[in-house]
């Protein structure tokens, strides 16, 4: 696979682990309460965000220069946090990025597949 399918790719992958990431708050209640006090509803959302970053890690650097506007640096400073335990993590700054920015992050990843779909289309 060459390097721009590959990473096309990885950004399907990551706009599917942010859909789970909604999936995950409405199966749970989305309610901060119900994530604070239940440890199985915020460990499902880090290891999705844990994902995510570990698969901006694999993007190409090309890919990552391109899509400047997407913090591929804090995703993956994220991912390693939450792997490592580097400080604890706070309940508060995972619900804010999991209720704010991982959808804009799918947003945005679907954006660039709509571009790059429409982009094959019209070399074919």
């Amino acid at each position: 696979m060459d390097r721009a399918k590959r990473d096309i790719f990885i950004l399907k992958k990551i706009a599917k682990y942010c859909e789970e990431i909604a999936e995950t708050h409405n199966n749970f209640g989305n309610a901060y309460e119900n994530f604070q006090n239940n440890k199985d509803y915020f460990k499902s959302v880090a290891m999705s965000l844990l994902q995510i970053g570990e698969l901006a890690n694999h993007l190409s650097k090309n890919f990552q220069k391109k899509y400047y506007d997407i913090p591929f640096g804090l995703i993956i400073g994220l991912r390693n946090i939450v792997v490592h335990g580097y400080g604890k993590l706070k309940t508060e700054t995972l619900w804010k990025i999991s209720q704010e920015d991982a959808p804009a992050l799918q947003n945005r990843c679907l954006e660039i597949l709509a571009e790059n779909a429409l982009k094959n289309n019209e070399t074919n």
